[in-house]
């Protein structure tokens, strides 16, 4: 097996200083020229938008990092467009699990953040707004579609440019054409703002506020060669970054730096 899920990011913190602990721990487990694996969701655990709140900018923030850190990022379906789970009572359950747990409350599980029933993050996928989300056009699906999905589906997002879908995208084109996304080391910013992450990859410079808040910085990087939100300022040597903001920055002397 060349590469490994490390499941302790199922359980993560929306938190700048965790994500760095995170990283600087999957480092030191994976040196170069070994390669770690970035996964926060599977079928077994709550999906990572529903951890996040069903909050979109702090899934665009999370998606951030996980397509410009050192490593191969897996993507659980549906997470690109902000699919969350549905709540399904235990005693119906396909997933066996829970069937033995029919005498227990829910709200206990909850409280503990734990999935029993697995089929909760397991429904179909939510393809466009006709029947079953465009899924099956069966009479009735193995499990059932989420009620949400005339609203959060690929046919919608797709047409959104701010959506969910499309930051996947942009993130994607990004790291294909950018050598240092795939290959190149990873190195901590220090002196940074509270809860704002950042790291190097080569003669790139990731920065990622994890807070609602606006953050400004100083950083010797200039160029700017991606931005998450578009509302983010760049100036020689000055970075402003909005709530759940995020760039890629470049140095003067990076031949491919984007002015």
């Amino acid at each position: 097996m060349t590469l490994v899920f490390d499941f302790e990011m199922l359980q993560f913190k929306f938190r700048a200083e965790y994500f760095r602990a995170l990283v600087e721990k999957i480092e030191a487990h994976f040196p170069p020229p070994f390669m770690p694996v970035y996964v926060f969701c599977n079928l077994d655990k709550r999906r990572s938008f529903h951890r996040l709140g069903n909050d979109l900018q702090k899934a665009k923030i999370l998606a951030m990092l996980q397509f410009t850190a050192r490593g191969v990022p897996c993507v659980y379906y549906g997470e690109e467009i902000g699919m969350t789970n549905l709540k399904l009572p235990f005693k119906t359950a396909l997933d066996p699990i829970p069937r033995k747990y029919t005498f227990a409350p829910r709200f206990i599980f909850d409280w503990l953040d734990v999935t029993v029933n697995r089929d909760e993050v397991r429904t179909p996928m939510q393809w466009d707004g006709t029947r079953n989300a465009g899924f099956s056009s069966a009479e009735k699906t193995w499990l059932p579609v989420h009620p949400n999905y005339a609203e959060v589906n690929v046919e919608n997002e797709t047409r959104d440019e701010d959506s969910l879908l499309n930051t996947f995208k942009r993130l994607l084109k990004f790291r294909r054409e950018n050598e240092a996304m795939q290959a190149g080391s990873l190195e901590f910013l220090g002196g940074l703002p509270p809860n704002v992450l950042g790291f190097t990859r080569g003669s790139r410079a990731v920065l990622l506020n994890f807070d609602e808040r606006e953050k400004e910085l100083q950083i010797e990087f200039s160029g700017c060669v991606f931005k998450l939100t578009g509302r983010e300022e760049i100036k020689e040597k000055a970075v402003r970054l909005n709530g759940f903001g995020g760039v890629v920055l470049s140095s003067k002397d990076d031949p491919f730096s984007a002015q």
